[in-house]
């Protein structure tokens, strides 16, 4: 989070349409359960079932207690330029990142287990449901054309009659195929494909950037810009 956003929903729902959208989900479905604005947002991520409105059994409220696993689901930033040209292709990526979560989220589902027993007998379960907030962010925050995704897995899930934490090293150390899932399912997305295609736009195989836009990339990358003018900086001083 930015040093100047005192709160999640600040930083998280300070872009796009202020909202997050709430996944709830199992080994064999993956479901929308409506959206949430900040002030649900942040009784979400402090571990409260919305619901009901009660904690999610017994939730650390220490300043180092984890509320959520992240991931963020993006792409080439040829993927943002091309949504940013034309409404369809908008439409196309958006609805593809929205699978995606949902592939992701159901994959954690399956595979995400959590603690059970006494302290120093505890195994590791199978979860039974997990809940996911998407938001939506356009820009990075150098401002930048990047549209992606903040997928954020509540650290509190439900397994054997109640309601526990996720075994969050193992989510951790599966970053890499969760990253995968989310960019494969983009890729393969056939609506997102032939509305590409549709505009004359073509997919490199290798990098899956766009062809058409890649000279362009640079000119849209404020990091970009600020590296040449450190270099010439630099040059100029003789060094």
């Amino acid at each position: 989070m930015e040093q100047d956003s005192s709160r999640a929903d600040d930083y998280y729902l300070g872009e796009g349409s202020g909202a997050a959208t709430r996944l709830m989900g199992n080994a064999d479905a993956v479901e929308r359960a409506g959206s949430m604005d900040g002030t649900t947002y942040e009784q979400w991520v402090a571990g409260i079932d919305i619901d009901t409105g009660r904690r999610k059994g017994r939730v650390r409220d220490d300043a180092n207690a984890l509320r959520f696993v992240e991931v963020t689901v993006n792409g080439p930033k040829t993927w943002s330029l091309a949504a940013a040209l034309h409404p369809e292709i908008s439409a196309a990526f958006d609805e593809a990142q929205d699978k995606a979560a949902a592939e992701i989220v159901g994959w954690v589902a399956g595979h995400a287990t959590t603690r059970v027993g006494p302290r120093g007998r505890q195994v590791q379960v199978p979860v039974e449901r997990i809940e996911a907030a998407v938001i939506r962010h356009y820009t990075s925050r150098a401002g930048d054309p990047h549209r992606h995704l903040h997928l954020q897995v509540n650290a509190r899930v439900y397994a054997a009659g109640g309601w526990r934490g996720i075994h969050s090293v193992g989510v951790r150390d599966s970053i890499e195929a969760i990253n995968g899932i989310g960019h494969a399912a983009v890729v393969a997305d056939q609506r997102f494909r032939s509305v590409l295609a549709a505009h004359g736009f073509t997919l490199d195989p290798e990098s899956s950037e766009i062809r058409e836009l890649t000279p362009y990339v640079g000119a849209f990358s404020a990091r970009t810009a600020q590296i040449r003018r450190n270099v010439d900086r630099v040059c100029c001083m003789g060094w």
